[in-house]
C-alpha cells in the first residue's frame, strides 16, 4: 500500500518508493529504498518536501498489510511511472486502476490504441462524499481586469496579467456568482444567469484514459453528419448531442483532457478536426465563465457545426493554398448562409444554435459577416464562437500560413482587443488558457524543461508539469512529474518556477517525440 507524506511525517522502517525529485539528483544510490537509521532519515527530510512510500515493504511499526486506501489529499511532489500513476489515481479519491505513465496514455491514444488504455468506468470519477477538490480549487478566472491596452505584445500583456494571478493566488478566489470584467453591458446579463462553481474532480491521466474513447465516437458522429450532408441526406445529430454531453461531464470534471486530445489530434487529416478543436474550446471557455451545463452544450453543438456549410463550397476554393482573391473571398464567406441552410432543416436543433452559427463571423467593431453587427447585437454565445474560432484556426494546420504557438494566437488576440473582439472576452479568454497552457514548454528555474500536463485553475503560474530534459538539456528516461503547487524544491533548495515559455522545438525536441503537436 503505497502513499505520499511529507518528509516530516517520515519514521525509520518505512520503505521509500518515489521521491519529489529526480533520483539522479539525491546522494540515494537504489530508486527504492528502506529508511534504516536517522542519518537517511535526515537526509530524506533536508532534501525532500513529500516522498512517496510503500507500507507493505515497509518494517516495524511503519507496516501494514496491503489494502486499498486513499492517500491524504495534500499531494504534491515529483513522480514517474507507473508509481506516479497509482499514487495520483488514489489521490484523486478514485478507484486503484492502474494507470500506465503520462507518456505512454498519450502514445497509445495518438496511436489509436485505445483498447490498450484500462477501464474506467463513469462512477469511478465522482469525487468523495466531501465534494472537495485534492487540488486546486475553483475552476474559472479570479475576475480581475488586467489593465492593458489593444496592440501590447504578449510578453508586456503578462506582466499585469502574472499580478491578476498573483493576486488571485493571494486571495484564494473563485467564483460563487460570474466574474464577467470588461462585459458590463448585455453581454454580462446573458451569463450571469448560469453562473456555476465548478471544481475539478479527476486527475487530467485519469481522466484522458477514460474521455479518449468517447471523443473517438465524437469524430465517428461527426463524420457521419458531414458525410450526409455531403450526399444530400438528413443528418441525424442525436449521437452527436449524446456524446457532446459526455463531453461536458469530462469538462466539469476537468478540462485538460479534452485539450490533450484537441493536441494530439491537430495534426491528422480531416475536415471535422478544426471544428472538434473548436468546440471542445468553446465548451472550456463558456464553462469557464460559468455558463451552465445547457449552455455549454449549445456552445459545443454550434462548435461542432459551424463550418458544416463550407460542404457546399468548390473545392478548389477549399484547397486552395494561397491567399482568396476579393472575390473569392467573397464565395467564400457564403458558406455562413449555406451553414444555416443545411441546419435549419434539421427540426431538433436548438435556435440558440443556429444563431451562433449565423453570427460566429460577425465582430465586435462591426467588421464581420454576414450582417456586419456590433457590440452587443452579436450576443455574448456567438462572441465566444468567433473568438475560439479564431485562436483555434491560428494553432491548427492551415493552407498557406504557418500554425502559430499558443503565445502568438494569444498576441494577436491582444492585438485585436476592443476592434475585432471585446477586450473583457480577451482578457477572459487568456484567463481561461492560461499564461502556460496544457501542452507548452517550459523553462525551470532548474534548468531542466518540462511539458505543462494539467492546470491549476486558480493558482495560474502553479500548473502540474512533465520534466523533459535534465538541466544540462539531457532527455529524462523516465520523466518524472512535479506539482508546483506545492511548492517542490530545485537541488539548490530553492522552490520550482516557470522562467519562461519555449517554442515546441527548443532544444531540439521532436514534438511528435513528446506528442506536442
Amino acid at each position: 500500500m503505497k502513499e505520499i507524506l511529507a518528509s516530516n511525517d517520515l519514521t525509520v522502517g518505512m520503505f521509500v518508493t518515489d521521491l519529489d525529485r529526480p533520483w539522479i539528483d539525491t546522494p540515494f544510490l537504489l530508486q527504492g529504498f528502506l529508511i534504516e537509521d536517522e542519518d537517511t532519515l535526515g537526509q530524506l527530510r533536508e532534501l525532500c518536501r513529500f516522498v512517496s512510500i510503500d507500507r507493505a515493504r515497509s518494517v516495524g511499526n511503519a507496516h501494514r498489510a496491503p489494502k486499498r486506501e486513499d492517500v491524504a489529499s495534500t499531494v504534491g511532489g515529483s513522480f514517474s511511472g507507473r508509481a506516479a500513476s497509482e499514487a495520483l489515481a488514489r489521490g484523486s479519491g478514485a478507484s486503484a486502476v492502474e494507470l500506465p505513465d503520462f507518456i505512454e496514455i498519450l502514445r497509445l491514444i495518438r496511436g489509436g490504441r485505445l483498447d490498450k488504455l484500462p477501464s474506467i468506468d463513469a462512477a469511478e470519477l465522482e469525487p468523495d462524499a466531501s465534494g472537495e477538490d485534492t487540488r486546486d480549487g475553483s475552476f474559472g478566472a479570479p475576475g480581475v481586469e488586467p489593465d492593458v491596452g489593444a496592440g501590447r505584445s504578449l510578453g508586456r500583456l503578462f506582466d499585469p496579467l502574472r499580478s491578476a494571478f498573483a493576486r488571485s493566488d493571494r486571495d484564494g478566489e473563485g467564483i460563487d456568482g460570474l466574474a464577467t470584467p470588461g462585459l458590463d453591458s448585455a453581454a454580462a446579463q446573458q451569463l450571469r444567469g448560469h453562473a456555476s462553481r465548478i471544481r475539478e474532480r479527476t486527475r487530467v491521466e485519469r481522466e484522458l484514459v477514460y474521455v479518449a474513447p468517447r471523443f473517438a465516437k465524437v469524430q465517428q458522429a461527426l463524420e457521419k453528419v458531414l458525410d450526409d450532408v455531403c450526399n444530400s441526406l438528413s443528418p441525424d445529430i442525436g449521437a452527436l448531442r449524446e456524446g457532446i454531453d459526455e463531453m461536458v461531464r469530462s469538462i466539469a470534471r476537468n478540462p485538460d483532457a479534452l485539450i490533450w486530445l484537441t493536441r494530439l489530434k491537430a495534426t491528422d487529416e480531416g475536415s471535422y478536426q478544426h471544428s472538434l478543436h473548436t468546440s471542445v474550446h468553446m465548451m472550456v471557455f463558456g464553462r469557464s465563465l460559468g455558463m451552465g451545463d445547457a449552455a455549454t452544450q449549445m456552445l459545443g453543438l454550434a462548435g461542432m457545426l459551424h463550418d458544416v456549410g463550407k460542404i457546399r463550397l468548390p473545392a478548389r476554393l477549399l484547397a486552395k493554398n494561397a491567399r482568396l482573391t476579393p472575390l473569392e473571398y467573397a464565395i467564400f464567406k457564403t458558406h455562413v448562409d449555406y451553414s444555416v441552410a443545411i441546419l435549419g432543416e434539421l427540426a431538433e436543433l436548438p435556435a440558440e444554435v443556429l444563431e451562433i452559427v449565423h453570427r460566429h463571423h460577425e465582430r465586435f467593431d462591426g467588421s464581420g459577416y454576414p450582417r456586419a453587427l456590433a457590440g452587443d447585437e452579436i450576443g455574448i454565445s456567438a462572441e465566444i464562437a468567433g473568438l475560439v474560432d479564431s485562436y483555434t484556426a491560428m494553432t491548427s494546420q492551415r493552407e498557406y500560413n504557418p500554425v502559430f504557438s499558443t503565445h502568438q494566437a494569444l498576441e494577436d488576440l491582444i492585438r485585436l482587443r476592443d476592434t475585432r473582439h471585446r477586450a473583457g472576452l480577451v482578457d477572459q479568454f487568456i484567463q481561461c488558457i492560461g499564461i502556460y497552457p496544457v501542452g507548452s514548454l517550459v523553462e525551470l528555474n532548474s534548468g531542466e524543461v518540462a511539458v505543462v500536463i494539467g492546470q491549476n485553475r486558480i493558482r495560474r503560474l502553479k500548473p502540474r508539469v512533465m520534466v523533459l530534459l535534465a538541466p544540462d538539456k539531457t532527455q529524462n528516461a523516465y520523466p518524472p512529474l512535479l506539482d508546483l503547487l506545492y511548492d517542490p524544491v530545485t537541488p539548490a533548495g530553492e522552490p520550482y518556477a516557470i522562467v519562461r515559455s519555449l517554442p515546441s522545438n527548443a532544444y531540439g525536441i521532436d514534438p511528435q517525440e513528446f506528442y506536442l503537436g
